[in-house]
């Protein structure tokens, strides 16, 4: 065998080798979010309030943060995104805060960063010194910002450089922790909107529309999307033909009455129109495996949470026996 057979042979494995460490990069941190999840609202909570929809919101909302992290990280050290997906395996981090409520013995009462906008500034600054509440987080975020700013002198081997990424995965991270949307009036988030969706399955939609974009942006940083416009411009209309006949049909049947639910509940349809057609008329080699990777991720998400809204699990209204389980109304 010669030296170019033996090369030819190695270099698919070695491929194929990394393609399985990066893809079980974002399932070990799916199931490092999930137990974060559990042992906060389960195991160490004052009363235990983890559910389906408590779940979706937590973990949705941990993916929608990390993969924020990487784009940061890959737009501020110009390392290629897939050479990033390794950031993923620090989601042990997530588990700080809850060991060091468990060796305390305290409870942990983690929430977004409410108050007015320069409250919210000044928690940030302070590292949260000026935020009871959330003192638990300051070990960890202390630690992904020193850990951020010396993989960013790794990289860049510049200190510079890594103070800037540190200060700006805490910056990004720290925006999406702030409480912008609340459906409750007597929420002390930013914004106040009109929804009949209770608090954690209007949250975890919220965040499911979040990750979608950033998935997105992902993707085409990452360069995963390639090709001519006429199969985009086809999924496109076709998803915009979906998505408004259920709009239409939602308006009509009164399933839902606020404008803001009607087009928030839309986007599996609308996403999976897109999906769908793009598959079909998709170009050769024009789209790769990582790119159906993540949609079918995303694609996932979005109807785990918007599959029992559809049929009205998590809106407001009597709970009924079956759904017990998705909504954190009673105790386990």
């Amino acid at each position: 065998m010669t030296l170019r057979n033996i090369v030819q042979t190695i270099e698919p494995a070695t491929e194929n080798k990394r393609f399985g460490i990066r893809l079980a990069a974002p399932i070990f941190f799916f199931l490092t979010a999930l137990l974060r999840c559990y042992l906060e609202t389960h195991i160490i909570a004052t009363r235990s309030y983890f559910s389906y929809f408590v779940a979706l919101h937590h973990v949705i909302w941990y993916f929608t943060t990390i993969l924020a992290v990487i784009l940061v990280t890959h737009l501020i050290l110009k390392v290629a995104v897939e050479k990033l997906l390794w950031l993923m395996y620090g989601a042990v981090l997530l588990l700080i805060p809850v060991t060091v409520a468990m060796v305390q013995g305290d409870p942990l009462l983690i929430d977004y960063l409410t108050g007015s906008l320069s409250e919210i500034i000044t928690h940030i600054l302070t590292f949260y010194f000026t935020y009871e509440q959330n003192l638990p987080l300051r070990a960890e975020i202390t630690v992904i910002f020193i850990g951020m700013t010396v993989v960013g002198y790794l990289y860049s081997g510049s200190w510079w450089r890594g103070l800037a990424l540190g200060a700006a995965v805490y910056l990004i991270g720290n925006l999406l922790a702030v409480s912008w949307l609340g459906t409750s009036p007597m929420s002390k988030s930013l914004f106040i909107v009109h929804s009949a969706l209770l608090n954690h399955p209007f949250m975890a939609v919220v965040c499911a529309h979040a990750l979608t974009l950033v998935s997105v942006v992902m993707a085409l940083r990452a360069g995963l999307i390639q090709g001519g416009s006429r199969q985009f411009l086809l999924a496109a209309v076709a998803a915009v033909a979906a998505g408004g006949v259920y709009m239409v049909v939602v308006t009509q049947s009164g399933w839902f009455s606020n404008p803001i639910d009607i087009v928030l509940t839309s986007l599996p349809v609308w996403s999976t129109a897109f999906a769908a057609t793009l598959f079909r008329v998709r170009e050769p080699d024009s789209l790769s495996r990582w790119f159906w990777v993540i949609a079918l991720a995303v694609l996932f998400f979005q109807w785990a949470v918007l599959g029992p809204i559809y049929f009205h699990a998590g809106v407001a209204k009597p709970l009924t026996a079956r759904e017990f389980w998705m909504l954190p109304h009673r105790l386990f």
